[in-house]
């Protein structure tokens, strides 16, 4: 008889900013229109380990009323612990436009409504087979995040496969 194949979560690894908690730091608050932010590298530990995460990406609101059908970018910059894709760093930091083609695209938070305060959530799967990884994040929009008391914030949670 087959063995069932089952999916295991394992501890979540979170990128906020300094003020909120989190394991990491990427701070996404008054993220200008057209801005990029680059959060810090997280080291995802050696081989053997999980290649599957699940992702979440919270995008806690605008500072003015967003434009309906316009995108906040999710990227990932994966690096080998000598070079980091893009050249984007390993820091929570500015980043640049020109780097976000040499990235991995995971996708985009579309604005739904005019309301400044509604939230824009995206999720998914994603291989990593790197050790280590940082989010990248595009406001591709006309406003400004949220600055004032915000909870923006990427989780990216192992979910290895298990045998039954």
């Amino acid at each position: 008889m087959a063995n069932k194949v089952y999916i295991q979560e394992e501890t979540a690894k979170t990128w906020s900013d300094a003020t909120t908690g989190g394991d990491y730091v990427m701070d996404l608050g008054s993220l200008a229109a057209d801005g990029v932010r680059v959060g810090a590298q997280c080291d995802l530990g050696a081989a053997p380990r999980a290649d599957q995460y699940a992702y979440k990406f919270v995008i806690d609101g605008f500072d003015t009323a967003p434009v309906v059908g316009e995108t906040v970018d999710l990227y990932l910059a994966f690096s080998d612990g000598t070079y980091v894709d893009g050249d984007v760093g390993t820091a929570d930091a500015a980043g640049f436009t020109a780097d976000l083609p040499n990235l991995m695209y995971l996708g985009s938070a579309s604005v739904q409504t005019t309301t400044a305060s509604d939230n824009l959530i995206i999720s998914g799967l994603v291989n990593i087979p790197f050790r280590y990884v940082s989010p990248v994040v595009h406001n591709n929009t006309a406003d400004a995040l949220l600055g004032t008391s915000d909870a923006h914030k990427f989780i990216l949670t192992p979910v290895p496969p298990e045998v039954q």
